[in-house]
């Protein structure tokens, strides 16, 4: 009975031993720092276009977004602490390592009062730590490669609370144009616009609208209309007449036909397309002498 209480009080003895160890503290770090938690409260999306009053063929189109947001500014504290963890078998080399530093210890401390300071005191110092260290059953050496950092506390106080109005351009964004049962995908640019025609002298390059509304939507979030245009009957009218014109003058592009249509398409307001028309057709026919000649007599007798 009394061999095994013995065992029993050498097990729970050697369990206290090995388990009573602890890390080896070396350092705290302090950190002040400061964050910013923003929050979003609303968004909208302001859309312009430039001109503004519809009357020409193109535009301009530059999308806004607003965002009203909360924003709270912290001052925030967080200390660590940065220790070796207690490894219990390391005291097998440890104890015995520290024993033999000693004396290396008092040596170190003896040759530092000899050379009157020559010998920088952290010698010693360093000597001797590593030696008590060692010795000590219930410590591990330092050991900055198996250091670990513990989160000691972690304090926020509040500098400000504040909302905030942004107005920034909806860059790199596709939007489709709607009109009728036809639509386009146009993407912004940086500063969050694009170029819409509604008539232009490339088909690709147009967008003819198929009703008198016009909707603008984001593609991410085709239930969000950013904007919407009503266009008159009377503008539709022009342009429909507008594209026949052009049309007309490519199945017969004469020098006088061209300047019948650039008078025609000015007098309707699309003074624009006109020049860009009269432009193109100039310098495409740069070489051919009757068509320069006849659109030339055309403009003298206007």
């Amino acid at each position: 009975m009394e061999i095994k209480n013995i065992i029993t009080v050498a097990v729970m003895g050697s369990a206290l031993f090995f388990n009573g160890g602890c890390a080896n503290h070396l350092r705290n770090i302090d950190i002040v720092s400061q964050e910013n938690d923003r929050k979003v409260l609303n968004t909208k999306y302001e859309l312009k276009l430039s001109p503004e009053t519809i009357k020409d063929s193109s535009y301009h189109v530059e999308i806004q977004k607003l965002e009203s947001a909360e924003v709270k500014k912290y001052e925030v504290r967080t200390v660590k602490t940065i220790a070796t963890p207690y490894q219990w078998w390391r005291e097998f080399y440890e104890v015995p390592a520290g024993i033999g530093l000693l004396p290396v210890s008092l040596g170190s401390h003896l040759l530092f009062l000899c050379s009157f300071g020559i010998l920088p005191y952290d010698v010693p110092k360093t000597i001797n730590e590593l030696s008590f260290a060692g010795m000590n059953p219930a410590l591990n050496w330092e050991n900055e490669a198996r250091n670990e950092e513990t989160l000691v506390s972690l304090d926020r106080k509040m500098l400000s609370h504040t909302t905030e109005n942004v107005k920034t351009p909806l860059a790199k964004k596709n939007i489709i144009v709607r009109s009728g049962n036809q639509s386009k995908i146009y993407s912004t640019d940086d500063f969050g616009g694009f170029d819409l025609n509604f008539l232009a002298l490339q088909e690709k390059d147009t967008f003819f609208p198929a009703a008198r509304k016009v909707s603008f939507v984001l593609e991410s979030d085709e239930n969000n209309e950013l904007k919407r245009l009503i266009l008159t009957r009377d503008y539709l009218s022009k342009l429909l007449w507008a594209k026949t014109k052009i049309n007309a003058y490519k199945m017969n592009s004469t020098g006088k036909n061209l300047f019948d249509t650039v008078i025609y398409l000015e007098k309707n307001g699309f003074e624009l397309l006109a020049y860009t028309l009269e432009e193109s057709e100039l310098n495409r026919k740069a070489n051919d002498k009757k068509f320069q000649a006849d659109f030339k007599s055309a403009a003298a007798q206007q």
